[in-house]
């Protein structure tokens, strides 16, 4: 893990960007920028960061100031979510193609040696089978997947252009403590929820639809690893590597936590059949090695502390 480096994430108050931040505070300095639109200062509340800057990613004198501080930039911030790019989707290309921009402007200027960028696995769309490999063609289905496409373009120009040195992480479906519950929120937190509250756990059409979960541990070790020398201006797949079906998640809830599974007809927009990564690439090149079984993390769920329900 790198050490006794200034970084700075932006969304640092997030889901991911607040775990990020617990595990490099241990080593490094730490400090995070975020808006708190959709992160919270709860997720702050135990962590030891040394500064928190209050602002958006799309406020260029804030970024500039806060970049020009640090050594290593890990850019996480970002709107996203199946309804706010419904409702909000002017709001979600500005955030998430103009704050990155912004982000990496500010970077080459100020020459820093690192700036990992978040990005998703949305950005595979209805590819060919999976599991996706990341030289794999992308078919973004939503403006929020077409935004992290253009910025993943943006960074590898920037290094092409400037020299900025990138690592791109494409999250799959990673799910753990701190992570939205709500209607906003994400289906694994949502289900044990459910299941804890003695409601039903709504599955939509027959639960066939797979993706690939991973528990926010395991994503933490990979993107911490791809911060080393071997993650130099490289993509890669954050995922478990196995497919799981939504029917089969929620069988796995109800057999750890009890409850029962109701299906609705009326299908998720913009939802995919299947999705699943391939890992192999972050298994040779930065020893990532996932842990987690889908038991392990639901039971870790119900282990921690009440889920956010924004």
């Amino acid at each position: 893990m790198i050490a006794n480096k200034n970084v700075l994430i932006t969304g640092g108050a997030g889901f991911i960007g607040s775990h990020l931040a617990e595990r490099l505070s241990t080593q490094n300095r730490v400090t995070i920028m975020d808006d708190f639109s959709t992160g919270t200062r709860s997720n702050l509340e135990e962590l030891p960061a040394d500064e928190v800057i209050h602002g958006s990613v799309t406020d260029r004198e804030a970024v500039t100031d806060a970049v020009e501080r640090a050594d290593i930039v890990a850019h996480l911030a970002a709107m996203m979510g199946v309804r706010r790019t419904l409702e909000r989707p002017l709001e979600v290309l500005e955030v998430n193609i103009d704050g990155t921009r912004r982000v990496l402007e500010a970077a080459a200027e100020a020459d820093i040696e690192r700036v990992l960028v978040a990005s998703t696995s949305e950005v595979y769309g209805d590819g060919p089978d999976p599991p996706y490999a990341e030289d794999d063609e992308t078919a973004p289905k939503t403006n929020y997947a077409v935004a992290k496409v253009a910025d993943e373009r943006f960074t590898q120009a920037f290094e092409e252009t400037y020299g900025l040195e990138y690592t791109i992480v494409r999250y799959f479906n990673v799910y753990g403590p701190r992570q939205d519950s709500s209607s906003y929120g994400y289906v694994v937190p949502i289900f044990v929820k459910q299941a804890l509250e003695g409601k039903p756990l709504i599955v939509h059409g027959d639960g066939s639809q797979t993706r690939d979960f991973t528990y926010i541990d395991d994503a933490i070790d990979c993107t911490v690893n791809a911060l080393s020398p071997a993650g130099r201006n490289q993509v890669f797949n954050v995922g478990g590597g196995s497919e799981l079906t939504i029917q089969e998640l929620a069988e796995a809830v109800v057999t750890e936590l009890g409850g029962r599974i109701e299906h609705i007809d009326h299908p998720r927009p913009y939802t995919v059949q299947r999705r699943c990564a391939d890992v192999t690439k972050a298994r040779g090149r930065l020893g990532y090695d996932p842990e987690y079984n889908i038991e392990d993390g639901i039971r870790a769920l119900r282990d921690a502390p009440t889920l956010s329900a924004r």
